[in-house]
């Protein structure tokens, strides 16, 4: 089985995919770290360098790596699904599963990791909210193309079983 995890960033993908990965003997995979291995450079140096269409296509080569691995939940990028063909691949090659969060839960989060977050690092606290609330309006066209979409706010411990569930 093939679990992809969608969303913006701070909505939880690497939380929830390291916990049900490791309560169903799967392994997990964070797409961002996977980039950064394989072009031996962090994401903020390949935007710094390269700028963000570099970064998209090591991207884009990361995630279709995937294609030869089963029994893993990968976190992506929360604009992953956005570019190419990415979307269509992972309802093609997986099951996706949109994690859906609130914007001021979003800024609340994102405020403490700036630093960490190039698209959001040089953005005043006032500027995060509007910044947030507009990317998410651009890429909601392709997050809700998950085959599953959970809102972050009313996730269960059971919720993954019940996914499970339903696709095995």
């Amino acid at each position: 089985m093939r679990i992809f995890l969608l969303g913006y960033m701070g909505t939880g993908k690497t939380y929830w995919g390291k916990l049900w990965a490791a309560r169903h003997g799967m392994d997990f995979f964070d797409l961002d770290h996977e980039i950064e291995r394989n072009a031996g450079m962090t994401i903020r140096e390949m935007f710094e360098k390269h700028g963000e269409s570099f970064f998209r296509e090591k991207e884009k080569e990361a995630l279709y790596q995937f294609k030869n691995k089963n029994d893993f939940i990968l976190s992506t990028g929360g604009g992953t699904p956005c570019f190419f063909d990415n979307m269509q691949w992972m309802n093609d090659n997986g099951i996706t599963i949109y994690l859906n969060t609130s914007v001021q839960v979003l800024a609340e989060r994102l405020t403490k990791e700036k630093d960490h977050r190039p698209l959001i690092k040089n953005l005043t606290n006032e500027e995060l909210i509007p910044f947030i609330e507009n990317n998410i309006n651009k890429r909601n066209k392709f997050y809700i193309q998950s085959g599953v979409i959970l809102n972050t706010e009313t996730i269960a411990e059971d919720t993954f079983e019940q996914i499970m569930r339903k696709y095995v």
